[in-house]
């Protein structure tokens, strides 16, 4: 039998208060890598009308690379998992939301226009290709737990920014600490990329779960890696890859009171 013992109502208000707001330890103690956007397969299967037209879109909103630059060889001592759509996003988009603001543009989680190139779903497609996306997030969510950060891995076009390195967040309970945001920012930094936060892009994939967890995107400029019209990677891509395993290094021997 527990020893514990109430006093009055006043006094468990001034525990529980005293609990929630003590300091709390936060530390990563495993990083999850998402990759949606890096796969190419399944768009032989698709009902897009001129898919000629689609391969310039392709080509250009394809993460080219993400799964190899993103991933470290030491995944296992650096205690790092990874999720990897291999599907195209022109076939399944795993990084939409249910009733994505941009489903009504045709650019939700299964993709029916795209710049003037338009798609055929039937209903039985729609419910296997659902199936799949639920599959993806709950794998996602069981790599996760309350010490986890989950890193959005991506890349984009470079006529879109001068930017070399967007850092995504959001402006949530998923956020990383400042320190966190800074730690990234830096390794990149030292190297002379240009970093900057929630530009061009923002937010970072932040499944719900029952517990609270740390979000963050890396978007990549694909001129740093790679020649966008041959499709073929260059030397950068080594170096790309070099500091984002220092900076795993770093981040998961993190931790810090909030």
């Amino acid at each position: 039998m527990s020893n514990l013992r109430f006093g009055n109502n006043c006094d468990i208000k001034e525990d529980f208060m005293t609990t929630i707001m003590s300091p709390r330890l936060r530390y990563y103690d495993n990083l999850v890598l998402h990759i949606p956007h890096a796969g190419i397969s399944g768009l032989d299967s698709t009902c897009w009308i001129h898919k000629l037209s689609l391969l310039n879109e392709v080509r250009r909103w394809t993460d080219w690379y993400t799964d190899v630059i993103f991933v470290p060889d030491d995944v296992t001592s650096l205690k790092i998992h990874s999720i990897i759509a291999t599907n195209s996003r022109f076939v399944l988009d795993m990084e939409r939301l249910i009733n994505d603001p941009l489903e009504k543009e045709g650019q939700g989680i299964i993709y029916t226009s795209f710049s003037g190139v338009h798609r055929e779903v039937d209903v039985e497609e729609k419910k296997r290709l659902m199936i799949r996306y639920t599959a993806h997030q709950e794998e996602l969510k069981s790599l996760l737990n309350e010490h986890s950060l989950l890193i959005d891995c991506h890349s984009f076009p470079s006529e879109l920014s001068d930017v070399d390195v967007c850092i995504g967040v959001n402006d949530d309970w998923s956020r990383p600490s400042d320190f966190v945001i800074g730690i990234v920012k830096e390794g990149f930094d030292r190297q002379g990329y240009k970093v900057r936060v929630n530009e061009p892009y923002s937010n970072s994939i932040a499944p719900v779960t029952n517990f609270i967890y740390s979000s963050l995107m890396i978007e990549l400029n694909k001129r740093i890696y790679m020649n966008e019209d041959t499709l073929e990677v260059t030397s950068g891509a080594k170096l790309v890859r070099n500091v984002l395993r220092q900076i795993y290094g770093i981040l998961i021997n993190h931790s810090e009171l909030t």
